[in-house]
């Protein structure tokens, strides 16, 4: 078992033990704790995708500056024209990114690897959703311009994607395994992490569930990654200049979500501050996963 995987197991047992002696967690202390943790470690595993990218780019700082921030644009304005599509394309997305962020380091030499990057992901976000879909239903529902995003629970869509991922991750890892493509170690470590997201998405509520992943499985695993591929280009690199580099982007991210925030309150835009998150944080994942995706490319040559 890996430190990553311990500290997550130890957060779940001492949360699964405030549940029981306290029967449930305020949504504002649960607010509180998980926006902390992922201004701690979420935002900051994003925060250097300009030295990732430059450093193996013949981009130059404004080129790369330039079509980051048109991507961002761009999809911020097909969320006000196509709403639904841009809610779906979020998830697929995400979904791509954390089965990339999770496999790619096993370096599987297989054509199909990107269909199971996205397999994984799928399997990950529909668990997450099938046994919190009481919740986020309701959650849709307290707002008209979220409501429409409550289609993805109809017609079983929910159900067979659920489904079928989590039996198509398992019989890939099989697969994968009696053809010696992956240790005995990491089809063990992989089963356990499904067991284990699946047992959390069941016993806590949305948010705490997805922080947890989002934190401690994925957000700190990508911050050691990058932490040691720039260890090792860069001659000299410390865990010091490491911090240094995450928290100019970290502190204006934090800044212009703070004041997008303000401005939403403040002036009381035609708009849920649901719908506001939401969009705010697909906009800076699509950037975001297309320079992890390259990241993993270099990584992996």
């Amino acid at each position: 078992m890996n430190k990553l995987l311990f500290i997550y197991i130890a957060f779940c047992y001492s949360l699964a033990s405030i549940f029981t002696l306290q029967n449930s967690i305020s949504i504002g202390n649960q607010l509180i704790g998980c926006l902390s943790l992922i201004i701690l470690f979420g935002i900051p595993h994003g925060a250097i995708d300009n030295v990732l990218s430059l450093s193996e780019s013949n981009l130059s700082k404004k080129s790369f500056y330039f079509l980051y921030l048109m991507s961002m644009m761009f999809y911020a304005a097909l969320w006000f024209i196509i709403p639904i599509f841009s809610f779906v394309f979020f998830l697929l997305l995400s979904s791509y990114h954390f089965g990339e962020s999770q496999l790619s380091n096993y370096n599987i030499k297989n054509i199909f690897s990107k269909i199971i990057y996205f397999i994984w992901g799928i399997a990950l976000m529909s668990t997450l959703f099938f046994y919190n879909s009481n919740e986020l239903i309701i959650l849709f529902n307290n707002f008209n311009d979220t409501s429409i995003f409550n289609l993805i629970f109809e017609y079983y869509l929910l159900d067979i994607l659920f489904y079928f991922s989590n039996v198509s991750f398992i019989l890939i890892l099989i697969y994968l395994k009696i053809h010696n493509s992956i240790s005995s170690e990491i089809f063990n470590s992989e089963l356990f992490q499904i067991i284990l997201l699946h047992i959390t998405f069941f016993l806590f509520p949305v948010i705490i569930s997805f922080t947890l992943y989002f934190v401690f499985l994925h957000s700190i695993k990508v911050l050691v990654q990058e932490y040691s591929y720039l260890e090792q280009k860069f001659y000299g690199f410390t865990l010091i200049k490491f911090i240094r580099l995450l928290i100019p982007f970290t502190v204006i991210a934090l800044f212009f979500f703070s004041l997008l925030i303000f401005i939403s309150n403040y002036y009381k835009l035609n708009i849920s501050l649901l719908l506001f998150s939401i969009i705010g944080i697909s906009v800076i994942t699509l950037p975001h996963s297309i320079s992890m995706t390259n990241f993993y490319n270099n990584l992996n040559k």
